[in-house]
């Protein structure tokens, strides 16, 4: 079967032959003869993909948890328009095949039945070449798959509003908003009313004057433009946007006429002057899609000459960032759809897009590209299990934007965003990293803060779409933290949408019945806890090893870690940020040197790059210990052959991290921690003290040779802003060598408190290596398997697993 323009026989060309039997007439479909080619035709490459690129999904036999699957490729030299081909014979003599698709990415719009499938694609050129079907990859669909079809172009063109509203509201209900302003909504409306009554007194917000950019950072005067030329253009969109809205509910002459006068104050600022978008991309992404809204809520006040103005600026716009290399006319886009700031343009184009379907010629690719998107390649930076390698600063910055998306897909499309895994549990990652009292949010730029009281914007949202969704069963657990982290609800007009049209906030519910610990296996970042409840009772252990690598906003390096109890920082990471892209994010905050890693020879990571990758290779999560083991061996750039770093967290209050390395020649090795403090350093004992107001802690080395210690402070090369000052730590070994394992014992305690185990002594065989720790009432071992399978012996211990936690009574 063929979809988007006919049918074809999986094979090739057929020919339909009569002929005469006996006085009988019989029809065959033979093969037909085929043409002398003039050249053979183009090759798919199948190259691998690299780490910065979508990839072949679904990959090689892949159970794949949507139904239908997203199926994505690679981009092939003279290819512009695409074929795939699914079936459930490898010979696909029963195919179902889509055709003249314009990006790389299609998702079908029927679900398909369970079982086993066999996919493939091809190409076709600008001159109408055909190239040969790619390799045969297989897949495949359970029963429990989560039915998702995508909306063709023809049925998004169909489920969009005729009239006006279309973003975020459908011209049916407008007269129960009405309704709900005048009565339960009263004093939410009057609040607006009074916000637009405020704005037309003023008059707008004007253009900005100044040129603004960071294109070169070293242009001081262009940087300092940059961020206010952003925020000048947005209290324009917003003052718009009241009043258009406080218009499209009265409909009184007053709003009418300044929604009138804001729409062509906007239309007229300049699409080449300050908040052009290859100039300043954040101006420019708010003049992409925020007078959009002011135009759909108040279509029906301007003349239709004054929308021919307002859609010659939009349609410039929407262009620069439809060419731009943010979308990159759409296959750029989804071909390479990990850069930061294209995962927020698509959206802020789909708005667009709809507010002006039916005027605009591009809106409808510009809309279709969204949808491909949304339904193949977002969100690239997560896992189903609601994990964000930006890390949760960044997590915040996105889903405060994508709940636009949501509302309006779901509006004028009928797409329910909830039905993507990620969406079903967007509120776990920052349950897991920031439990009420922590001190900070983890890694990526800017997470040394704690949550914003904003937040509760966007969370009202998923949180009240989310509490009577079917799969999103941790609502209340979400509602919960973000109450004890004081946050506040949605203001201005989205906050009277979601009152007016979302269901009621579910009832919170404290994360009891949740496992304290958590590993998000997609980002590669583990969460491990003795409570979520409290971070004051609390000891939190966070560690990387992310196949994502560490580019973009996620830098932190490979088999890095954090340690924060009851509530401080002890051992820290280094997430501050001046600006973007500045000699101390770059140089300092992107190296290895900066976090709680290990250098070879002093070199860390391959820094920021989607190359460096690691990956979390086991995970056992118990009552009363966690292990985790990550494997950077990619981020090293052959520095290394062997990478591991296991981590065992013995609940309450112990830490043992056993670094298992090899290098292709001798090297030395550099273990490195950092503090919000200076650290007590005893060289002979191999042992460090490391006092905060609310917690110690207590760190002894266990290696096979002697190792110096150098501590220092501050940051090379400096900031040029006042962040707290950092204290680091270099354990290094001073004899070379190819393969050693190193052990750091890390124990917690209270102000006054002392280490709950005393003497350590580590234990090295073939096969294993671990630690024996001596307390009051016995003794505990805890070893590590260095091999991936077998039989570890360590002193009296035998083991077949990769971790062994025993205790000894005396």
């Amino acid at each position: 079967m063929k979809h988007q323009g006919g049918c074809k026989r999986a094979c090739g060309l057929w020919l339909r032959v009569v002929f005469m039997i006996g006085g009988l007439t019989v029809a065959a479909d033979l093969p037909a003869a085929q043409p002398p080619a003039a050249s053979e035709p183009p090759q798919v490459s199948d190259r691998p993909a690299r780490p910065d690129e979508i990839g072949y999904r679904p990959r090689e036999g892949e159970v794949v948890p949507l139904n239908p699957p997203a199926f994505t490729w690679l981009v092939d030299r003279g290819a512009t328009r695409w074929a795939v081909q699914w079936s459930r014979e490898p010979d696909f003599r029963k195919a179902e095949t889509a055709e003249d698709l314009p990006f790389n990415v299609y998702v079908h719009a029927r679900p398909l039945e369970a079982g086993r499938y066999f996919w493939r694609y091809r190409f076709v050129t600008q001159e109408g070449r055909t190239s040969t079907w790619s390799r045969v990859r297989s897949f495949v669909v359970p029963t429990n798959a989560v039915v998702f079809p995508m909306p063709t172009r023809a049925e998004q063109r169909a489920r969009l509003p005729q009239g006006r509203p279309r973003l975020f509201l459908r011209p049916e209900d407008l007269s129960r908003l009405r309704e709900w302003a005048k009565g339960p909504g009263a004093a939410e409306f009057a609040t607006l009313r009074a916000a637009a009554d405020r704005y037309i007194e003023a008059g707008p917000t004007p253009e900005p004057e100044h040129l603004g950019s960071i294109n070169d950072r070293s242009n001081r005067e262009m940087v300092r433009y940059w961020w206010p030329n952003r925020e000048q253009a947005l209290r324009a969109c917003q003052e718009a946007e009241t009043i258009a809205f406080v218009y499209l509910i009265t409909r009184e002459p007053k709003y009418a006429a300044a929604a009138r006068r804001w729409i062509l104050h906007l239309a007229s600022w300049d699409p080449d002057g300050p908040t052009n978008f290859r100039l300043n991309c954040e101006a420019g992404k708010v003049m992409l899609h925020r007078p959009s809204r002011a135009y759909d809520w108040a279509w029906d006040v301007l003349t239709e000459s004054e929308r021919e103005q307002v859609r010659q600026v939009m349609a410039r716009r929407a262009r620069d960032a439809w060419n731009s290399g943010e979308v990159g006319r759409g296959v750029g886009h989804l071909e390479r759809p990990f850069s930061s700031h294209g995962n927020r343009t698509w959206h802020k184009l789909a708005e667009t897009a709809i507010a002006f379907y039916g005027e605009i010629p591009e809106a409808e690719t510009w809309l279709d590209y969204a949808v491909h998107k949304f339904y193949a390649a977002y969100p690239v930076w997560a896992d189903d299990d609601g994990g964000w390698h930006e890390g949760l600063s960044y997590w915040a910055g996105y889903m405060g934007k994508i709940v636009w998306w949501c509302q309006v897909a779901e509006a004028a499309l009928g797409i329910d965003s909830f039905r993507k895994p990620f969406f079903s549990r967007v509120g776990e990652y920052a349950l897991y990293v920031a439990p009420p009292g922590s001190p900070n949010m983890g890694f990526g730029d800017l997470s040394h803060n704690t949550p914003s009281r904003s937040w509760g914007a966007f969370l009202e949202y998923f949180l009240r779409r989310g509490g009577h969704h079917p799969d999103a069963a941790h609502a209340p657990e979400w509602r919960w933290w973000a109450e004890q982290w004081r946050m506040q609800p949605a203001e201005g007009v989205l906050g009277f949408l979601y009152r007016a049209t979302l269901a009621p906030l579910p009832g919170a519910r404290p994360p009891t019945n949740l496992p304290v610990s958590k590993v998000f296996h997609g980002i590669g970042v583990a969460s491990l806890h003795t409570t979520l409840l409290d971070s004051a009772d609390d000891v939190h252990v966070l560690f990387k090893s992310s196949p994502f690598g560490s580019q973009s906003h996620g830098h932190n390096p490979q088999n890095s870690f954090q340690l924060n109890a009851f509530g401080e920082a002890l051992l820290t990471t280094c997430v501050y940020r001046d600006l973007h892209g500045s000699p101390f994010h770059t140089r300092w905050a992107w190296s290895t040197r900066a976090h709680n890693a290990v250098l070879v020879d002093g070199e860390g990571q391959v820094p920021h790059s989607a190359m460096s990758t690691g990956r979390i290779v086991k995970a056992i999560l118990t009552p009363a210990w966690d292990y985790v083991e990550g494997d950077a061996v990619g981020a090293y750039g052959g520095r290394l052959t062997r990478a591991r770093r296991k981590l065992l967290f013995v609940k309450p209050d112990l830490v043992v991290l056993c670094d298992d390395l090899a290098a292709p020649r001798p090297a030395t090795f550099q273990f490195l921690l950092h503090g919000l403090s200076p650290f007590q350093v005893d060289e002979a004992a191999g042992r460090l003290r490391l006092e905060r107001p609310r917690a110690r802690l207590t760190a002894q080395y266990l290696a096979p040779v002697p190792l110096r210690f150098r501590q220092w402070d501050g940051y090379e090369p400096p900031p040029d802003r006042a962040f707290p000052n950092q204290w680091h730590v270099e354990a290094s070994t001073q004899e070379t060598r190819d393969r050693i394992q190193v052990l750091t014992v890390l124990q917690v305690a209270r102000p006054g408190g002392e280490p709950s185990w005393g003497e350590a002594e580590g234990i090295w065989s073939k096969s294993a290596v671990g630690v024996r720790l001596r307390g009051p009432s016995g003794d505990l071992w805890l070893g590590f398997r260095l091999g991936d399978e077998g039989r570890a012996e360590l002193g009296p211990v035998r083991f077949d697993t990769p971790v062994i936690v025993q205790r000894e009574g005396r």
